[in-house]
């Protein structure tokens, strides 16, 4: 019992092909399902937002771009003029009531006034003939000026950022400076223009996104986080000299930032303004997202999964008492549980089960004790048969009673009766060796019959011939065979086959091997059986009633063979009435050689 339920452990359990097709057919779906719209969630999102600093980084752009290029086309038409030229080349003073000083200066001033981006605006000059005022300063050395670094030994107009003190509070401006053309070698003049941050902010700050502006690889001169200015600009890779762009992550203030930079170059100018625009909390917000939608997703999988669960441990349970009653019931312990939980087929399967255990109980006792009788029965049948084939007569006292009556026939001279009593003991002889033994070789069986067809022909003289064939190939010695099987059917050829053939009498027997079966065929040319006779002994070979003794000698030789070889082998009588009779035996070709 215990080595049954093992295995029935070990195999598949129903419980575990219930979750097997679920994940197939649920969870795998789902997860697959929920994996791809997440994915594709996330990638809109982050799809989402780059558009978002991509619109941003154009708009700053253009802000940038516009301001940069009114400055510089505004001042261009102050510094290009001939009175600014010949003012700052002045040779000799100028006087304030000059017309040229005058026209400079309310150029400047109208610039100032006219444009709200500026922050300041000044000439620089290191020409002590011309008067300074608010927009124009003599400064003998431009290296001490904060926008003296912005200036490049190649081109007149640079653009960069400086650092100015309002309120105690430091700034940092985009710096436009133009070298003003001069009619005088001696003398040179810079137009210094800053732009106003705040214009800057209230222009470019209409979202939550940082802004960085950098010019030039210079530290950030604006930025809508002020610990941010005057960091390093977040460069990704070596930027290049003509365009740089970039949209991805960035680390920002010790953060992961989703951004876009992007530059261009301002109008005139050969120098390169950068602009990163960074969404902060956007990785933050895709992430708490996607989380939601996996917390969902999981969600939507638990619960199912948990009443999966519940329910196929509770019907694999079901089917493990079921099985285990069944298998109880197959090994023959009845001492099942009386009621099995539930109302469904299990249930129903559980009630035949118990119904038919009680039958089982009902009829166990009669079948059991009927299988016992039919064994009995089978036993003392065979018995039987061996004692009336080797034991109707007692073979010691016959065979010692010839041989003292052949001893005395030979010594009054009379051989043709001492062998005629030669024949007979030997017979008998073999049928003493034989008596208590299964099995003999089939040379001595043949050996046997051809002493007892002697003896027969004592009897009939020479009415009748007798022989025995055999097949090309086969070795009598090497053959095994019940014995005495065959001489009753000999005698029933030789006494009743021939008896009423005067002359000319045959009988012959045919050995042949077949696919390892032994065919023994004895055939005579007697008087044949009518067809109805023929049926009567086919029957009662094989179902012989007691009270009769016909055919007992057949059915002893075909109960023989079935008892000892199996029912597929056995004896078949073909008779045809005038023509004669042949029996053929059947049994298994054992080679005592191979075997």
């Amino acid at each position: 019992m215990n080595i049954h339920l093992k295995k029935l452990r070990r195999t598949q359990k129903v419980r575990n092909k219930i979750l097997l097709i679920f994940i197939v057919a649920a969870i795998v779906p789902i997860l697959l399902v929920g994996s791809i719209s997440i994915i594709q969630l996330r990638n809109q999102m982050l799809n989402h937002y780059d558009e978002q600093l991509d619109a941003e980084c154009t708009r700053v752009n253009s802000i940038l771009f516009d301001i940069t290029t009114t400055m510089y086309t505004s001042s261009e038409s102050i510094i290009s003029t001939q009175e600014c030229m010949k003012l700052f080349g002045a040779k000799s003073a100028v006087d304030t009531t000059d017309s040229k000083y005058q026209d400079v200066t309310s150029d400047l001033t109208r610039l100032k006034q006219n444009t709200a981006s500026i922050a300041s605006l000044k000439i620089y000059t290191n020409n002590p003939n011309v008067p300074e005022n608010n927009y124009i300063q003599y400064t003998p050395s431009f290296k001490s000026q904060d926008w003296y670094p912005i200036l490049s030994d190649k081109g007149w107009n640079h653009w960069g950022s400086t650092t100015s003190t309002r309120i105690r509070q430091k700034y940092y401006e985009l710096t436009l400076v133009r070298r003003v053309g001069t009619v005088s070698s001696r003398y040179s003049a810079y137009l210094v223009l800053k732009i106003d941050n705040n214009h800057l902010k209230n222009r470019m700050n209409q979202y939550s996104y940082t802004i960085l502006s950098s010019i030039n690889h210079n530290p950030v001169y604006y930025s809508t986080d002020r610990n941010l200015f005057q960091t390093d600009f977040p460069f990704q890779g070596k930027p290049k000299k003509d365009f740089y762009s970039y949209s991805g992550r960035i680390n920002l203030a010790g953060k992961e930032q989703l951004a876009q930079i992007v530059s261009f170059r301002p109008y005139g100018t050969k120098d390169m303004i950068y602009t990163c625009i960074s969404a902060g909390d956007a990785y933050d917000n895709i992430n708490n997202i996607i989380l939601t939608y996996v917390l969902v997703l999981f969600i939507s999988i638990a619960v199912p999964a948990l009443v999966i669960c519940l329910f196929s441990f509770a019907l694999s349970r079901r089917i493990t008492i079921l099985k285990t009653a069944m298998h109880q019931a197959s090994e023959g312990d009845y001492n099942i549980i009386d009621d099995l939980k539930g109302d469904d087929e299990l249930s129903d399967a559980f009630t035949d089960l118990k119904r038919t255990v009680n039958l089982i109980r009902q009829k166990e006792a009669e079948i059991y004790q009927a299988q016992i009788n039919e064994q009995l029965l089978i036993n003392k049948q065979l018995q039987m048969e061996y004692k009336m084939l080797a034991s109707q007569i007692n073979p010691h006292f016959l065979y010692n009673t010839l041989e003292t009556i052949r001893m005395q026939s030979l010594s009054s001279g009379n051989r043709d009766v001492a062998h005629s009593i030669k024949l007979l003991g030997k017979a008998m002889h073999y049928v003493l060796e034989n008596s208590g033994t299964n099995s003999t070789t089939l040379d001595r069986e043949l050996s046997y019959i051809e002493t007892y067809c002697e003896i027969q022909k004592l009897r009939f003289g020479n009415r009748f011939t007798f022989s025995i064939v055999t097949d090309d190939g086969i070795q009598p010695k090497d053959y095994q065979i019940l014995p005495l099987l065959l001489q009753p059917v000999v005698e029933n050829a030789v006494v009743h086959g021939l008896e009423a053939v005067q002359s000319d009498g045959r009988a012959q027997l045919h050995i042949s091997i077949k696919n390892d079966v032994l065919w023994i065929t004895i055939q005579d040319n007697g008087c044949g059986i009518d067809p109805e006779t023929l049926a009567q002994i086919q029957y009662n070979i094989s179902h012989h009633n007691p009270e009769d003794a016909r055919s007992i000698g057949l059915y002893n030789i075909n109960q023989r063979i079935k008892l000892r070889y199996g029912d597929e082998f056995g004896m078949q009588i073909d008779s045809i009435q005038g023509a004669g009779t042949t029996v053929t035996l059947s049994i298994p070709a054992q080679n005592i050689n191979t075997d």
